[in-house]
């Protein structure tokens, strides 16, 4: 069970370093580096604080200088990061929900899935809170999904032909809507997708994020929580079903097939 402890470190250090990334990328963050201090009094933590979840727990999710309640959303944002980085770790240690090709390089397939599924997670989380799909993040995934792919085997002719298709297609509803329907962030999370995801699995990814938008636009409506003219956050969709497909890909193409 090495690989548990691995992950575990892993899954650790990742959200030291991701989880306030998600929120304070935004521009009312600029004046902090991430965690190293109390958004109310400015104050850097301590070092044994910034630990995730565990130092969160340490302070009793308050500021030790000023008792400034800590947002309940770091140390979930920081469990999910060590949850997913298990997860896939497990994944592939015990074979479940493994494509059958990853079984000569199976770690750097479990390295590749954590990477696109934090990308994942910032993209949910960022865009549930500010309504946002920066260009600093979807660029860099982008150009580092299409490169670890075509490392790992995948055609980069089909890889970039899904990325082009996806694009067009979100651009062409941007357009026409006038960003009514989409925006130029969920337009650029076409060329992510394809590059993460390929063809097959990429417009599956799609049309998975519709039906969940559909789902949950239509409960929000029915109790009232959403008007017909409100815009609701499509990444949010998007990342959750190109998740869904980068693990469950193969199954669920196989169950509607």
């Amino acid at each position: 069970m090495v690989w548990l402890l691995i992950a575990l470190v892993s899954g650790v250090v990742l959200a030291g370093g991701m989880s306030a990334l998600v929120f304070r990328a935004h521009h009312e963050w600029t004046w902090t580096k991430p965690k190293k201090a109390c958004v109310t009094c400015e104050v850097p933590r301590a070092p044994l604080d910034l630990i995730p979840v565990v130092g969160d727990l340490a302070m009793r999710l308050r500021c030790r200088s000023c008792s400034a309640s800590v947002a309940w959303q770091y140390p979930v944002i920081e469990l999910t990061i060590v949850a997913l980085t298990v997860f896939h770790a497990a994944r592939y240690a015990l074979g479940f929900w493994v494509d059958p090709v990853a079984s000569d390089v199976v770690w750097w397939y479990a390295a590749r899935d954590i990477a696109f599924s934090l990308f994942l997670l910032t993209v949910f989380v960022y865009d549930f809170n500010y309504k946002l799909i920066l260009d600093r993040v979807t660029i860099p995934a982008m150009v580092v999904a299409l490169v670890w792919n075509i490392a790992l085997g995948y055609s980069g002719y089909e890889l970039v032909f899904a990325m082009v298709l996806l694009f067009l297609f979100f651009l062409l509803q941007y357009v026409f809507s006038r960003g009514r329907i989409l925006g130029a962030g969920d337009v650029r999370m076409g060329l992510v997708i394809g590059a993460m995801l390929g063809l097959a699995h990429g417009l599956g990814a799609v049309l998975l994020a519709y039906v969940l938008g559909a789902v949950v636009g239509g409960v929000l409506l029915l109790g009232g929580a959403k008007q017909l003219h409100d815009r609701v956050p499509f990444g949010t969709f998007l990342a959750v079903a190109a998740f869904a497909m980068l693990v469950w890909g193969n199954w669920i193409i196989d169950l509607v097939v």
